[in-house]
């Protein structure tokens, strides 16, 4: 469980470690078709990109690599449920320390939840995502 104060801090996290290089960047996103277009986007502008399903599945792909997480993008609702917010704060926690997040919806009942992070409705220009990515860890290496 997370306390309050990381939930609080997680977007004004200090910059991460990168991985070669490269910001590495996880995408929580149960919609394969908007998992893998996230995932091409965030690797064409320079950074490392891992997809999961959920925060268990993020966690045991990155394995020795968790300490590494740059950023969290995700979906507000995983599976039906709003999982989101609760599945960054579950991997910042495994970290042991606050990542930068950004949740992102396709519910407009959900844009104006009360939320530790920024909020983007879907469909979302891109340009957003990348200028907060920027903003948050500074231009990728390509």
């Amino acid at each position: 469980m997370t306390t309050p104060m990381l939930a609080m801090a997680v977007d004004r996290a200090p910059l991460a470690s990168k991985t070669s290089g490269r910001p590495l960047i996880v995408v929580i996103e149960d919609d394969y078709r908007s998992s893998m277009a996230l995932t091409m986007l965030i690797d064409d502008w320079g950074y490392s990109c891992v997809a999961a399903r959920s925060s268990r599945e993020a966690v045991r792909t990155l394995g020795h690599r968790l300490g590494n997480v740059a950023a969290i993008i995700t979906d507000i609702e995983i599976d039906g449920q709003m999982r989101g917010i609760r599945d960054a704060l579950a991997i910042a926690a495994t970290i042991g320390h606050a990542v930068p997040t950004i949740i992102t919806t396709g519910h407009s009942d959900y844009a104006a939840v009360a939320s530790p992070f920024p909020v983007v409705r879907k469909p979302f220009d891109p340009d957003i995502l990348h200028q907060w990515l920027v903003h948050r860890l500074g231009a990728a290496i390509s």
